[in-house]
């Protein structure tokens, strides 16, 4: 994660979680817990702080953040508590793994120092960075990170691997970026990391738009890949005489895959107003870097996006900060892959 992120980060903090006053709600929760706790004590209900609590929980905005600062979130101790994860925390405690009134008290109370304590580490980062660091070199330029992620069965083991992957992104760049009327040349290595191999990419918003796009409709097609999956262990489950109900299922597997790239494809072809006959080779490429796209996303890869911030945007009339149209719909489609991917890993969590 940048620097600019974790400043990012730490803004996002105040508003949706301090200022959203969610350490509050659940302190008015303890506290009426902790009351009941107590003997020859009123006995309050608190459905109606409970309701404000998990509403106030389910209205915290976790699809804004990139995957680095979902994972420092966590390391600050507040992802748990808060968004559909402290939903189920907080309806645990009180419903479906309560012991006594005292040990959901405690509970809650974990919860809600866990979150205050995270609060104040943001706090202190955020003043610690405040007018201390310059914008990263992408974001001068008005370009998108992009990281990419290389995990799952889209790892990288060897120096094999390195040159195979490193082929299957080429031609990504290279079918996204002639669509554009660009070249490769013009999606620039900016940044690598170690643990899962991450390489940090910097491309104009106008090629991150068509690889956030593609990736949506991929997201779609692997999750509705992953249902048909579903059906056909279920069909082997029940232990048929004859398997080929299953086997056929497995088989329109590959048919829902090639009908989706198809469709992708034909929607970046008009997008782009290109043409069949005189752009062939520029279809050709951008088809192949769609499937590419589907299977690397399919094989455990990752892709994540980082827009410059708000504040590093240009100026409109009287001074005031205007965030670019494009920027804008960006912030949607990176919203919209987030819920995607939850949808995808709540399917594969099942199916454990």
């Amino acid at each position: 994660m940048n620097v600019s992120e974790l400043y990012d980060l730490t803004i996002w903090v105040n508003d949706e979680i301090k200022a959203a006053q969610l350490p509050k709600k659940y302190k008015v929760l303890l506290n009426l817990l902790q009351q009941a706790a107590q003997p020859n004590q009123p006995k309050n209900p608190f459905d109606s702080q409970k309701e404000d609590l998990l509403s106030g929980l389910r209205g915290v905005p976790l699809v804004q953040l990139s995957r680095e600062q979902l994972n420092f979130l966590g390391n600050l101790g507040i992802e748990k508590y808060v968004g559909e994860e402290g939903v189920r925390y907080v309806e645990d405690v009180l419903f479906r793994n309560v012991i006594d009134v005292a040990t959901a008290a405690e509970k809650i109370g974990e919860a809600l120092n866990s979150i205050n304590q995270g609060i104040a580490k943001s706090d202190q980062i955020h003043a610690g960075l405040a007018d201390c660091f310059e914008p990263e070199e992408y974001e001068e330029s008005g370009e998108v990170l992009v990281r990419v992620v290389f995990s799952g069965d889209a790892s990288m083991q060897n120096v094999v691997d390195f040159k195979d992957w490193g082929r299957i992104w080429y031609e990504i760049g290279r079918g996204l970026t002639q669509a554009h009327g660009t070249a490769p040349e013009d999606i620039r290595v900016i940044g690598a990391t170690r643990g899962s191999i991450v390489l940090e990419l910097a491309a104009a918003a106008a090629i991150v738009t068509s690889l956030s796009t593609i990736l949506v409709q991929g997201l779609k097609v692997a999750e509705k890949v992953l249902n048909v999956k579903k059906a056909a262990e279920e069909v082997r489950g029940l232990k048929l005489k004859n398997d080929k109900l299953a086997a056929d299922i497995e088989a329109e597997i590959e048919n829902e895959k090639a009908e989706g790239v198809a469709s992708i494809v034909e929607a970046q072809v008009d997008i782009h107003g290109l043409e069949r006959r005189g752009d062939g080779d520029k279809v050709k490429d951008l088809e192949r870097a769609i499937k590419h796209l589907i299977d690397f996303i399919e094989s455990g890869g990752q892709i994540d996006f980082v827009l410059p911030d708000e504040d590093d945007e240009e100026e409109g009339d009287g001074g005031a900060k205007q965030i670019e149209p494009e920027y804008a719909k960006l912030r949607i489609t990176f919203e919209e892959i987030r819920r995607l991917e939850t949808k995808i890993r709540l399917l594969e969590h099942k199916d454990k």
